[in-house]
């Protein structure tokens, strides 16, 4: 079914950690080995068509740009022709046979706007021999850290500037990795190192942050608009931040907002949960908006997912999703907090269930938490494994992807 083919996001992050582009996977189903991409152009040209359509560019990537991988034949037969270079950057793969018409071809992309990559690019003699004619036309080399050694890294970087290309290092798993290719001058990383980050072992969780987490567990519960409003009204500190939130909305200015009851009725439940996720995130050691933050993107992109694979598990059990949306959260606690999940959950709204899944990946909680780590990975043997135990199938995944992107992407 392509209308709900299957796309895997991995972000691109700039110098400052801000997300600068998304890497676009697509695949025919999450459970394929082959990616839809490297199969016949008239399939790939349906599956981006329908997938475009159906989530729509602008919720998957905002306003930054999507690199997608582009095979031989989907670069003679002129398949993103029709895409808007603003956007799309196009990324030649490593196996494409370099000759004429594909020199010709990405002349002529490049002529139409579209920025190039050059993809899993090895330094050597071999590599700089065959991609050489291309390169006037490219903007970006993305680099491996694994299939290169430091020095070869380093060297590219140095070879590759003199010509005005970027550089962009990819499988940047941890911190340190990201250190070393930012001291070497790389531009863009492509990784988890966000999610991985250098930790401060007994740093604890602050009575804020845990705050935060009590209220957006108890709005999940669906609570009545007085439980709310008592719950909210007995932190002071936060009740003043949500109205100082709703009266700087220039719409409101005329009538000031003075109740937190008013605050709730005027912009509704779900806004108030983005607020109090959007306060979690807006840390100052994030040094941005926490929306712009690859850190937040992640969090609020895996706790919708899991809270939606769960109301597919079992729609009427609004207790296991609300656990399911705060596992997602709080799995992504550790980078924000730069500390253990073992020092942070004892003061996170996280019960034996919980903790057992965020901790061990156990139980149904646990087991949506992997198939959320193998999607974001793009691990099609892991996503198979967590699926079979889930007892779902791969259309329903698709779907919980598609309303993923729709809800993290429109708010």
């Amino acid at each position: 079914m392509h209308s709900l083919a299957y796309l895997a996001r991995q972000p691109i992050l700039d110098r400052d950690g801000k997300i600068y582009a998304y890497e676009l996977l697509f695949r025919d189903s999450p459970e394929s080995d082959i990616a839809v991409i490297a199969s016949d152009v008239l399939a790939t040209a349906q599956v981006l068509e329908n997938v475009l359509n159906n989530i729509g560019i602008q919720r998957l990537i905002g306003k930054n740009k999507a690199f997608v991988n582009c095979s031989r034949n989907m670069l003679l037969d002129n398949l993103f022709g029709l895409l808007n270079p603003k956007y799309f950057v196009l990324e030649v793969l490593e196996d494409v046979e370099v000759d004429d018409a594909i020199v010709k071809a990405v002349q002529r992309y490049r002529a139409l706007g579209f920025e190039l990559a050059l993809d899993d690019f090895i330094f050597n003699e071999e590599f700089i021999t065959r991609f050489k004619p291309l390169f006037p036309y490219v903007s970006y080399v993305k680099m491996d850290v694994v299939d290169n050694s430091l020095q070869s890294m380093a060297a590219a970087a140095t070879f590759f500037k003199t010509m005005g290309i970027k550089l962009l290092a990819e499988k940047v798993e941890d911190e340190a990795t990201f250190k070393r290719c930012e001291e070497a001058g790389y531009d863009y990383f492509q990784g988890f190192f966000f999610a991985k980050p250098e930790l401060v072992t007994g740093r604890k969780i602050d009575a804020t942050s845990a705050t935060i987490l009590q209220l957006l567990l108890r709005i999940k519960s669906r609570p009545s608009l007085e439980e709310l409003c008592d719950t909210l009204s007995a932190h002071e500190d936060i009740s003043q931040n949500l109205l100082r939130f709703v009266n700087s909305d220039a719409q409101v200015r005329h009538s000031r907002i003075a109740s937190v009851k008013d605050a709730i009725v005027w912009v509704g439940m779900q806004r108030i949960q983005e607020w109090l996720m959007l306060m979690l995130y807006a840390r100052p050691e994030l040094g941005m908006t926490p929306q712009s933050s690859p850190l937040f993107q992640n969090a609020s992109h895996r706790a919708k997912f899991l809270e939606s694979l769960a109301r597919t598990i079992d729609e009427n059990d609004d207790d296991f999703c609300a656990k399911a949306f705060m596992v997602g959260l709080i799995s992504r606690m550790d980078a924000l907090v730069r500390a253990p999940l073992e020092t942070i959950l004892p003061d996170a709204p996280a019960d034996d269930e919980m903790q057992e899944a965020l901790l061990n990946r156990n139980g149904r909680l646990g087991a949506l938490l992997r198939l959320a780590d193998a999607v974001e990975l793009d691990d099609r043997d892991s996503i198979r494994t967590s699926l079979s135990e889930l007892n779902l199938n791969s259309a329903q995944l698709k779907l919980c992807i598609n309303e993923t992107y729709s809800f993290t992407n429109e708010h």
